[in-house]
């Protein structure tokens, strides 16, 4: 490996399309997956850490056979991230691991790639216990060696694989340039002789999302007028898988911009200030697009050989990667 190359951890995500008997069994591995967490978790709190290092995914598959279906290294990852969630709320940075439910909006599962058990071909994905491979739709080439698929889905309708790759980067040419950057409501970002030509045009979307958000509130006042539920409501859950799809679609839309605009500054600068907000008005863009867009460029810059460099409100500065 030269000295201008590394090797990094990329993902790549991808919607794809499971027949009728994969969407079952993907659907039995979300369930085993958030069992095997829930039964850890549940030793972990009634003993102690020793006591519940001898549980295992191995142990629990004696007690509970239908566990023998689904795959192993899901299982272990399961344990795996229970263990990190643990780290982190003795550590504080987070709150203590709860229990996951069925109900939860997106289910998920992990599991590595070993010797090949994992590839992507021809948009066809081929996982760990499945015969079969799965039908996937890919936007962009795949580069680097597949170490672990994540697969989720939304309402278990929409079903998704985010593959993470171990593959080698360049540092790009230097351009002997800089610029400060700071962050904007409504462009998210300003600067000077910031030559970005495709701005986010979110204002279309947005009136779409109020009129569709308009249109709930009135179907769920109908719903109480006439003393229905509104878990039995058609109409307003017709019209609320309408609006979540709109909320979707608006943060997809938000974050593919983010990705161009923040390759775009790695490629055309060397050195990148970027000024610290003062405050938290927000527009169309939020202090969360904001913290998106700096974890993006940070990284960035580490991979591609660039700098960001924090300018604090007194102007000093403050090197970050």
């Amino acid at each position: 490996m030269g000295k201008n190359q590394r090797k990094v951890l990329k993902a790549y995500k991808f919607r794809i399309y499971p027949t009728k008997a994969q969407q079952k069994f993907l659907i039995q591995t979300f369930g085993c997956v958030r069992f095997t967490y829930n039964t850890l978790l549940k030793q972990r709190q009634f003993n102690t850490i020793e006591a519940s290092k001898k549980l295992t995914p191995a142990a629990l598959k004696k007690e509970f056979p239908f566990l023998k279906l689904t795959d192993s290294l899901a299982l272990a990852n399961a344990q795996r991230n229970l263990a990190r969630a643990f780290q982190n709320y003795y550590q504080g940075r987070s709150g203590h691991p709860k229990m996951k439910i069925k109900k939860s909006t997106w289910q998920s599962y992990t599991t590595n790639n070993q010797q090949q058990t994992i590839w992507l071909k021809d948009n066809l994905l081929k996982v760990p216990k499945l015969k079969q491979p799965i039908a996937v739709v890919c936007h962009r080439k795949v580069v680097g060696k597949i170490k672990s698929a994540t697969i989720t889905a939304k309402n278990l309708q929409q079903f998704y694989v985010s593959l993470l790759c171990e593959e080698e980067v360049c540092h790009l040419p230097k351009t002997k340039t800089e610029i400060e950057l700071r962050f904007a409501p409504n462009q998210l970002v300003v600067g000077n002789q910031l030559k970005f030509c495709r701005q986010l045009c979110v204002n279309d979307l947005e009136t779409k999302l109020k009129k569709a958000k308009r249109k709930l509130e009135i179907k769920a006042k109908s719903a109480q007028q006439r003393k229905v539920r509104l878990a039995e409501a058609k109409n307003y859950q017709k019209q609320k898988l309408k609006v979540q799809k709109l909320y979707h679609h608006k943060q997809q839309q938000k974050k593919a911009w983010i990705d161009e605009l923040t390759m775009h500054l790695i490629k055309n600068y060397d050195f990148l200030y970027v000024e610290v907000p003062k405050n938290g008005i927000e527009g169309s863009f939020t202090l969360a697009d904001w913290q998106s867009f700096l974890v993006k460029l940070q990284y960035k810059a580490n991979w591609y050989g660039k700098k960001v460099i924090f300018l604090t409100a007194a102007k000093t500065v403050r090197k970050i990667s």
